[in-house]
């Protein structure tokens, strides 16, 4: 919103807030709109009065200014004087340019749609184009300011891998800049599920249904890895399926890596750090200076062993475990998975070209 536009709805919400506080009426859903309009722009949300930060409802407003004073004047004085403070500081130092989308008129904020360490993620809707985006901004909590600039150069090392990649298995991105609340990517929205939701609404897959979930992500991989790019954090929460496209698509390549030319291990800078988890190659935890398309191949087995058997590989029984916790599959079939688990590089398919050509 424009300064102007903050002020105008500003003086309708003091109208409100005042007939609420002196037993008249205010709209809840009015209420609630309006007071989460302010408390989202950055430019102001320090200076938002305690009475609109910490109510929540009408009612909830009313208590409070039932509390702070006994008369009706009292409590008109107290809305009055809180909100033109307000509308003061709007005038002297309103960013007009806090929110870049917002600013453009046919982008409306529509939700928050994740956040993480890292930052938020944000659903926009544009109305001109009657699409929506995804707008992932970076904003983590509790990081030193040299953290911060190495994870701003981080955060747009992602935004220009993904500007190279343009594949139907791979999010793609529109444009990355700065807002107030920190750097952004915008990128195309994906309305669907990831593969845990995949796996809440269809359980353990056949091995068949588990081939049509790993091809796609094999081909958009395959794809990144000619490229020059590995991604190094695939699991069931980076994959997501496009109910409108019917697609499978590779989301998040925050840790990705460039290869060298023969697509396999080159050390870079020391210091670098990859996230653990059961779906993340133990070798690249071990030495995070890794570079290896294998890494990849890795996490794709892992993600196929969790698919058919509900459980992410661990432990020295695994292939037991797939195979008693998943009857109908073949030795072939248990063997193509645990190829991918290998722990030595070596014994893992060289590329996704090799694993596609395994399962088809």
């Amino acid at each position: 919103m424009t300064k102007t536009e903050v002020i105008e709805l500003l003086d309708e919400y003091k109208m409100g807030l005042m007939s609420k506080a002196t037993n008249g009426t205010i709209d809840d859903k009015y209420y609630i709109q309006t007071r989460n309009s302010l408390l989202e722009n950055v430019s102001i949300k320090d200076q938002i009065p305690k009475f609109i930060k910490s109510c929540r409802t009408a009612d909830e407003f009313r208590r409070y200014m039932q509390s702070e004073s006994g008369d009706y004047a009292g409590r008109r004085k107290l809305i009055t004087d809180s909100i033109n403070g307000l509308v003061e500081y709007i005038e002297e130092h309103f960013d007009e340019e806090a929110d870049p989308f917002l600013q453009i008129k046919q982008y409306n904020k529509v939700d928050q749609i994740g956040s993480g360490g890292f930052g938020s993620v944000f659903k926009y809707h544009n109305e001109c184009l009657d699409m929506d985006f995804a707008v992932k901004v970076y904003s983590p909590i509790f990081v030193s300011s040299d953290e911060q600039k190495n994870g701003e150069r981080r955060f747009f090392r992602e935004a220009k891998m993904l500007f190279q990649l343009n594949h139907t298995n791979i999010v793609k991105i529109y444009d990355a800049g700065r807002m107030a609340e920190g750097p952004f990517i915008r990128m195309e929205y994906i309305e669907g599920y990831d593969l845990i939701g995949l796996q809440k609404k269809y359980g353990a897959l056949s091995f068949e249904n588990s081939v049509k979930v790993i091809r796609p992500i094999l081909n958009g991989l395959e794809y990144a890895h000619g490229k020059g790019i590995i991604h190094r954090d695939l699991k069931p929460s980076n994959v997501v399926f496009s109910t409108k496209e019917k697609l499978f698509k590779i989301i998040d390549f925050g840790v990705s890596a460039f290869l060298d030319t023969d697509n396999n291990t080159k050390l870079t800078k020391t210091g670098e750090a990859v996230a653990g988890g059961t779906f993340i190659d133990p070798l690249l935890q071990e030495n995070p200076k890794l570079r290896d398309c294998r890494s990849d191949i890795y996490s794709i087995g892992a993600i196929w062993y969790w698919l058919l058997c509900g459980r992410a590989p661990h432990g020295g029984d695994m292939k037991s475990y797939l195979g008693n916790s998943a009857p109908h599959l073949s030795d072939e079939q248990i063997d193509a998975v645990m190829k991918c688990l290998a722990g030595d590089l070596e014994d893992r398919y060289r590329n996704c070209r090799e694993l596609l050509a395994t399962i088809s």
